[in-house]
């Protein structure tokens, strides 16, 4: 799969039934609002009485405040609750942060690393020829790059562990949950360097390293293949536990094949997100590629700054690429083009947004298509098109406040209702083909799968880790190794919640197998339609468009066959109700 599917409507693993509690959601909110509306007369009840008629006289104002002191003076843990309620009063975007939430934090907890399947590579990267999953990037700040680990190597282990026949997916269930056991702390060498260098906050390496966090019991090593100077080939074991890092903000797709690269930004809270883009484009514009897709969809915006630097870079400045409207000034204020115009690097550009896209990304996607002519494809987004500025306070703590409203290029508020794309293509959902032909995997020959063993019951396993996409197909080979252990680790914790596993299978697992996999008959995917939307309207546009009604089309008939089905189930139902309480009644009647 070249490129990841951003929805599933039953998520990998997720549990093989889904409880409705909608009825029960609504009943519940609607409860919570008439106790709400009647506490609050109470308290506005006694306030008026106490106003009216105590010895000590007083007025509201000067009572709720007093009554606001007490109660925080008694509860100071619900101080950021309270400023809550204040802010989003009348503005569900202004609010309170504690400094431990990490707002505005350009930094993610992991091991700092992007990890691509060969799968994934051109025909021509050499990469391709040995399958598996590859280190791609190391990101800055980061424990991995810290420990020394580099763009190019190779994941064969985890702890000992041999992953080579795990999926990328697979990979990620099993390092999220690494390591088994916690380490020796004075085992860890890497951990003695890093107490070094901590110490002396006048060393190079600190001032390049300030945001690491280095937990030694929690290190996992992981074993690299890596292809040296000289061609050879070596295995290295590098020892990194999970730490905060830069995020990467953005990755770069290309198909040499059509001639078409994506540049993908995950937000506009990125460090350096100007700095990345502009790789990331020379990149892009290096590897032959003359079209460009700049996919927007699920970012959720961030500073405004970054939207109008990237933004400048596609625009010639003869007209504004946006005005913002605040309290401070009678007419909204015109923000023109920073200059470094790179508009004209492309024969052509179409930019990807959905109902997720939202602030500085759909204001990106609006400077792009008045700057560039290019085409916006996918589904309306958030449209959330007000700025807020954040504040500190004397404890550490940060608020926001809302304070002005960005409009088009062409004065157009589209705050509430969002950038409408010029093609709207759905994401479509398809049937999934469950695969014919499985071996069987039961109760009763699930205890023959035995490590170093080759028979069917294994087959029949694996056959299901693949449809669970948690193990390569390479591997399903019905031989019991160490790729099979691991699957068997990884879907004891992804599947199963089971934040201890070991390796054997057991009854449970076998009957929870059974009722995911079974959930696969009537599965429905959500196929990456946008995506090749953009790629074919970019080789035609006719038939790009073509292809986006089909789409639309296929959801419409999607929907209403869903529809159909609710409607004769209901009626099933309601029928077997009616029998029930038939069947009550002549029962009460005859006796």
């Amino acid at each position: 799969m070249t490129y990841r599917i951003k929805r599933i409507i039953a998520g990998l693993l997720a549990g093989c039934a889904v409880c409705s509690g909608s009825v029960f959601n609504v009943n519940a909110q609607t409860l919570f609002s008439k106790q709400a509306d009647e506490n609050y007369k109470l308290i506005q009840e006694i306030l008026d009485l106490y106003v009216s008629t105590s010895l000590y006289e007083t007025d509201k104002e000067t009572l709720i405040n007093q009554m606001l002191y007490n109660f925080i003076a008694k509860n100071p843990d619900l101080v950021p609750e309270l400023a809550n309620s204040a802010l989003k009063a009348n503005d569900p975007y202004s609010a309170y942060h504690m400094s431990s939430s990490g707002f505005l934090s350009s930094s993610t907890k992991s091991y700092g690393i992007v990890i691509r399947d060969s799968n994934d590579f051109e025909d021509d990267d050499p990469r391709k020829a040995v399958e598996g999953l590859y280190i791609t990037d190391v990101l800055n700040n980061s424990n991995a790059k810290f420990a020394g680990m580099l763009p190019g190597d190779r994941i064969v282990s985890l702890d000992g562990i041999n992953v080579e026949g795990l999926t990328l997916q697979g990979l990620k269930y099993l390092l999220a949950f690494f390591p088994l056991a916690d380490k020796n702390p004075e085992d860890s060498k890497v951990f003695k360097e890093f107490s070094e260098y901590a110490a002396d906050t006048s060393s190079e390496k600190y001032s390049e390293y300030t945001k690491l966090f280095w937990d030694p019991k929690k290190e996992v090593t992981f074993g690299l293949e890596r292809v040296l100077e000289d061609g050879t080939k070596t295995v290295v074991e590098i020892n990194v536990p999970k730490g905060y890092s830069d995020n990467k903000g953005i990755y770069l797709y290309t198909d040499k094949q059509n001639s078409v690269a994506t540049i993908e930004l995950v937000s506009f809270e990125s460090e350096n997100i100007y700095e990345k883009f502009l790789q990331a484009f020379e990149e892009a514009k290096e590897s032959g590629c003359k079209k460009l897709i700049i996919d927007l969809r699920d970012n959720p915006g961030g500073y405004l700054d970054a939207a109008k630097k990237l933004g400048s870079l596609f625009t010639n400045g003869v007209k504004p690429m946006f005005y913002v409207r605040s309290r401070d000034s009678e007419e909204p204020i015109a923000h023109m083009s920073e200059g470094n115009y790179i508009g004209d690097a492309f024969d052509e550009y179409v930019v990807l947004i959905n109902s997720n896209t939202a602030s500085a990304a759909e204001l990106f996607a609006h400077i792009i298509r008045e700057g560039t002519g290019a085409a916006i494809i996918g589904e309306t987004s958030y449209g959330k098109a007000l700025g807020q500025v954040a504040y500190n306070v004397s404890n550490g703590d940060m608020f926001t406040i809302t304070t002005f409203e960005i409009l088009d290029g062409n004065k157009f508020a589209y705050n509430g209702i969002g950038i409408v794309p010029d093609i709207e293509v759905p994401l479509v959902p398809e049937k999934y083909e469950f695969p014919t032909g499985l071996s069987f995997f039961n109760h009763e020959n699930y205890v023959t799968i035995q490590n170093g063993i080759t028979n069917d019951a294994t087959l029949a396993l694996e056959q299901r880790f693949g449809i669970l996409g948690i193990l390569r197909d390479s591997a399903i080979d019905g031989l019991c190794d160490e790729s099979t252990q691991a699957a068997i680790l990884a879907y004891k914790y992804a599947g199963m919640s089971d934040y201890a596993p070991n390796s054997c299978i057991d009854d449970e697992m076998v009957t929870n197998m059974t009722l995911i996999i079974n959930t696969y008959k009537d599965k429905y995917i959500y196929s990456d339609s946008q995506m090749e939307v953009a790629k074919l309207y970019l080789k035609n546009h006719s038939r790009g468009k073509r292809l986006a009604k089909e789409c639309r089309n296929a959801l419409a008939a999607y929907e209403k066959a869903q529809a159909e089905r609710e409607a004769q189930n209901r009626a099933i139902l309601e029928q077997e109700q009616k029998e029930y309480e038939s069947s009550i009644q002549n029962a009460s009647n005859a006796g």
